[in-house]
């Protein structure tokens, strides 16, 4: 939520702890009432749009991070081990083709990092018989299958994390504008009815409905500085 709607909001609340105080004189008015549960129920759904649009960016590419690397780790040791079975059988198409370090594999990009790790899963599957004398087994495959899937199904998630961002700031500027339309077009408007019946309700409405500056101006943290 940006610094102009984080500063509304504060208003919301403060406005609606006000509205709650005096329930008993506005209740009655009906249109007043049902400018008030509007106002209220848009402030809910800001809330939950705010919890969408926290999803934390950084919390799901760490996970992509942390699988691809557990990925890249396997298959490292399955590379290594059909090296040495290759240079033993003086396969010099296969040593070549399992020939990768830990840096050339985490900076290959997204898109064929899986892929890579999938054709080294590939060439050891018809071998791996072979490949027990080098310490690789049948389960080790299965494992280095699993952790493939893994990062695979991560791909997308911060692309995806970002879309659910990007539609809870438009959803949250929607409710901000129609909840300050509420106000400025129905509930102030109707606030003159108590201006000389309770002018206590009618001034304190009118202090919470302004909206406080909460951010600084590089001016304002010069001068403080």
């Amino acid at each position: 939520m940006n610094k102009q709607n984080e500063d509304k909001m504060s208003m919301f609340y403060a406005l609606l702890q006000v509205l709650a105080k005096h329930v008993a004189v506005w209740t009655g008015l009906v249109p007043f009432k049902n400018a008030h549960d509007e106002l209220k129920l848009n402030v809910g759904s800001i809330e939950n749009a705010t919890q969408k649009q926290e999803t934390s960016l950084k919390g799901v590419a760490l996970d992509k991070r942390f699988k691809k690397e557990a990925m890249v780790k396997q298959t490292l040791s399955i590379a290594q081990a059909m090296f040495a079975y290759a240079e033993d059988e003086g396969d010099v198409v296969l040593r070549d083709k399992v020939d990768y370090s830990r840096s050339e594999l985490m900076q290959t990009r997204d898109a064929i990092i899986a892929q890579t790790c999938q054709n080294i899963h590939d060439l050891a599957n018809p071998i791996i018989a072979a490949l027990a004398a080098y310490g690789l087994l049948p389960a080790d495959l299965t494992g280095h299958q699993s952790t493939i899937d893994a990062y695979t199904a991560t791909v997308g998630s911060p692309r995806a994390a970002l879309t659910v961002r990007k539609g809870a700031t438009a959803e949250i500027n929607a409710l901000v504008k129609d909840s300050m339309k509420i106000l400025n077009n129905r509930m102030d408007k109707m606030m003159p009815e108590w201006e000389a019946s309770n002018p206590d309700f009618f001034q304190e409405y009118f202090d919470a409905r302004m909206i406080v500056d909460s951010g600084s101006t590089k001016q304002d943290e010069a001068a403080a500085a």
